[in-house]
């Protein structure tokens, strides 16, 4: 119960807008997410945390607060999910070598749901970038900077409803109505699959070639943390 797969969006909305997809469509897939599970009488291995984040557009002030004051809980977060950004559905990761047999396992069911929303896992290639610095574009910003790993899902239109995201951001324009039904329930339930799968496995997903890593003592350091963390 001390290790944690987290999943969440932020409450609050531009000045000018309701914010009923910046960030209700973040939002309203994990509280449904949520439900789904409960109402399903899941009872995983590991906590799922559902994280619903205050003043994101003030500055993530909500999610640093968290991770700033969780110092100890940061190595058991297997993954922080974060969805902000449209209505759009989940239809894809993009996961590290290290973690792509985790992930597999994880979402292998995803493809027998339903045959519009083909879900797609690939595996990340290239050398690993660094580990970010500073904090922006969302509440998971302040998670990468502590090394922990970040992994949101991809999204797609495969319907053709022609959603353009800019067209509503942080305008008047950004209410509920312009969010997409079908979408938002699958993602709920992509959702709910997905941290449920991770919170059930034998092993945090490892951070392996997550950031690349300074080659001096804290970067040693950091990779000794990780081998004992998924064994």
């Amino acid at each position: 119960p001390e290790q944690l797969v987290m999943t969440g969006g932020h409450l609050d909305a531009y000045d000018v807008a309701t914010g009923g997809v910046d960030c209700g469509t973040g939002v309203a897939p994990n509280l449904e997410a949520a439900r789904l599970l409960a109402s399903a009488g899941a009872k995983p291995k590991r906590s799922i945390a559902f994280c619903l984040w205050a003043a994101e557009e003030y500055g993530l002030w909500g999610s640093k607060h968290w991770v700033i004051n969780n110092p100890e809980k940061l190595d058991s977060v297997s993954n922080y999910f974060n969805r902000d950004g449209g209505p759009t559905v989940a239809n894809s990761l993009t996961v590290p070598p290290a973690m792509y047999a985790d992930f597999k396992k994880a979402t292998e069911v995803l493809n027998s749901i339903n045959p519009k929303f083909p879900f797609t896992l690939n595996q990340r290639q290239g050398e690993p970038r660094p580990r970010p610095v500073t904090a922006s574009g969302s509440d998971h910003a302040w998670f990468t900077i502590k090394g922990v790993p970040a992994i949101s899902f991809g999204t797609g239109d495969p319907l053709g409803y022609d959603f353009n995201y800019r067209e509503i951001w942080h305008t008047e324009r950004d209410t509920y109505n312009m969010s997409i039904p079908e979408y938002m329930e699958h993602t709920s339930i992509v959702t709910a699959i997905v941290v449920y799968n991770l919170a059930n496995q034998d092993n945090l997903l490892s951070r392996e070639g997550l950031y690349k890593e300074p080659d001096n003592e804290e970067g040693q350091r950091n990779r000794r943390q990780r081998g004992s963390l998924i064994r």
